[in-house]
């Protein structure tokens, strides 16, 4: 294992587990370093890959696996861990399937989660996955890490890849220049600033839909594009049961891939336990993304990200965590604005600096205009 790769991981582990220590979460999990398990448990042995589309790939065998999974061969575990260099731009899934470096061998899938943090799913999901011992990688929507930030630095501490999604899951392939900038950009630099710890370069575009303009951006920025080779179609039904039959079904034809999970729905938190023990079952093979450098954010959407993380946090320091929703923000105030809104009450009330009038519904500050987006889907990825 290249030293580089050593370095980052280890520094992630670190500030991720810091992170853990402060958000609230009571369970210790750790991730040791390189070791080699036993012959006997492939379920547990990871497998370092390098894939640098630009050179080809190199292997190694140094493997990664998590402290209480050693000598472990009746969980789904980690096969191999595969390093991307994102430096050109790489696209991966079957939406690029004529530029797609190759890397799954048949029988080998990547676990991904989109549109998340949501406390009530995500941790289930995070469970779920601890379980089997066996990582996968969660692409959060900006406006959703600023609401939630202990659950995604959860996510981090428990040694899950952290990408990004946008700021607020807009198509960009329909935006202007301009604004699909800065949905990409503040929806990077606003996950960064709520991990507070090194996330990987890694993205994938909302309802899978892009332009070349669009690629082209991503591209300049070194940021890696993920789409998908196998759907779950989780926020078509509400039943864990359908959720396994789509993934199990298309896994029979297409033998291996990038699947795709929401972490804000109920069908998949309720299915993943099930699910991961059947792959494990039919002999699946999980391959867990990291990345050879973390993204470098921009200043200017630094700042706003910041704005908006600190503007949360003294709106939460009002608002029990059990009465906020988890979204932010969905409609209303853009994240620059933000900071001067009241954390609870009217306005009126806010201008005037009369105690708040507090109704009988807790006033959800991650939802100022009352839309009900935390209760549906994002629709078709």
């Amino acid at each position: 294992m290249r030293a580089c790769r050593c370095t980052w991981l280890a520094l992630s582990l670190a500030m991720a587990a810091s992170a853990g220590s402060l958000s609230g979460f009571d369970r210790a999990y750790a991730e040791t370093g390189p070791s080699t398990p036993a012959a006997s448990t492939p379920a547990a042995t990871g497998q370092a890959l390098s894939v640098n589309p630009a050179a080809g790939a190199e292997a190694n065998l140094k493997p990664t696996i998590a402290a209480g999974c050693a000598d472990r061969a009746d969980v789904l575990g980690v096969s191999r861990i595969v390093e991307i260099d994102t430096t050109t731009g790489p696209a991966f899934g079957d939406q690029y399937l004529k530029t797609e470096p190759k890397f799954l061998e048949p029988g080998e899938i990547v676990l991904t989660f989109d549109d998340g943090p949501m406390r009530r799913y995500t941790l289930p999901i995070l469970d779920a996955l601890d379980e089997q011992c066996t990582k996968a990688t969660f692409f959060s929507v900006g406006r959703m890490a600023i609401a939630d930030p202990a659950t995604l630095q959860e996510v981090a501490r428990r040694g899950h890849t952290i990408g990004t999604h946008t700021w607020s899951h807009k198509k960009l392939s329909g935006l202007s220049a301009a604004a699909m900038k800065r949905e990409f950009e503040l929806g990077l630099s606003a996950v960064a600033a709520a991990t507070g710890a090194p996330i990987a370069p890694f993205f994938r575009f909302p309802y899978l839909g892009y332009s070349k303009s669009s690629m082209d951006y991503i591209k300049s920025r070194g940021v890696g594009m993920f789409g998908i080779h196998v759907d779950s179609k989780d926020f078509r039904t509400r039943s864990p049961g359908v959720v396994l039959r789509n993934v199990l079904a298309q896994l029979d034809h297409e033998k291996k891939g990038i699947i795709l999970f929401h972490d804000i729905q109920p069908s998949t938190a309720g299915a993943l336990s099930s699910l991961l023990t059947e792959l494990k079952t039919r002999g699946y093979k999980v391959v867990h993304l990291v990345a050879k450098a973390s993204p470098v954010t921009l200043p200017e959407y630094d700042a706003i990200a910041e704005k908006a993380l600190k503007a949360k946090s003294v709106a939460a320091a009002n608002v029990p965590l059990a009465d906020r929703a988890a979204t932010w923000p969905v409609s209303g105030a853009a994240p620059d604005d933000v900071a001067s809104a009241p954390a609870a009450g009217d306005k009126a009330s806010a201008k005037s600096g009369a105690p708040a009038h507090r109704s009988s519904r807790p006033f959800d500050w991650a939802n100022p205009s009352n839309d009900p987006w935390q209760l549906k889907s994002f629709g078709h990825e």
